[in-house]
């Protein structure tokens, strides 16, 4: 008898065992977002923003991806089936708060849909084909990487005006920077 209830129990414990091990959750990354670090044009060096708004362009209902915080990266989420996006950087700092001065960043790529798991279904990887900005505090960008997949990584690199004065001539000029991808 004590053989047969030894051997129930290990059943039992071998059952829970394979049930508590097989998972039908994603627990996969399944977001694959551009990831913009923060530096300084004139000394190249990673640097954090204080009060910084950023939101889409376009995008139904509040688009704010931070609002009045300090960052020294940011994620950029692309939006699958379209082939642009827009993102704007707004200054709260009080002598920098004024719209006149916003950045606007532009995208454009290509969505690639790519099947990730049964658990976890479908998603979008992209491909940056182009990439443009407003000059007025952002001097200028830099792509790291054109693709962008599930993988934590740095994409691009947005490059500030982190000085004042005579040797930053264009500070506050509007002029607009391209990239492209070859």
């Amino acid at each position: 008898m004590g053989k047969i209830l030894t051997h129930a129990i290990c059943v039992a414990f071998a059952l829970m065992l394979a049930v508590g091990c097989s998972s039908n959750t994603c627990r996969d990354n399944v977001s694959a977002i551009p990831q913009a670090s923060f530096y300084s044009s004139s000394t190249q060096s990673a640097i954090s923003i204080d009060s910084l708004t950023v939101y889409g362009v376009g995008v139904p209902g509040d688009s704010a991806i931070m609002r009045n915080e300090q960052a020294s990266q940011v994620h950029l989420p692309f939006r699958g089936g379209v082939e642009s996006c827009q993102f704007v950087f707004h200054y709260e700092q009080q002598a920098l708060s004024d719209e006149r001065l916003n950045d606007t960043l532009t995208f454009n790529y290509t969505s690639i849909p790519m099947f990730t798991s049964v658990e976890c279904g479908a998603m979008y990887f992209y491909e940056i084909s182009a990439y443009s900005c407003t000059n007025h505090l952002i001097d200028s960008v830099s792509l790291v990487s054109a693709s962008v997949s599930n993988v934590e990584a740095e994409t691009l690199r947005i490059y500030f005006r982190t000085s004042s004065g005579s040797d930053d001539e264009n500070a506050g000029g509007g002029d607009t920077t391209e990239g492209g991808v070859s």
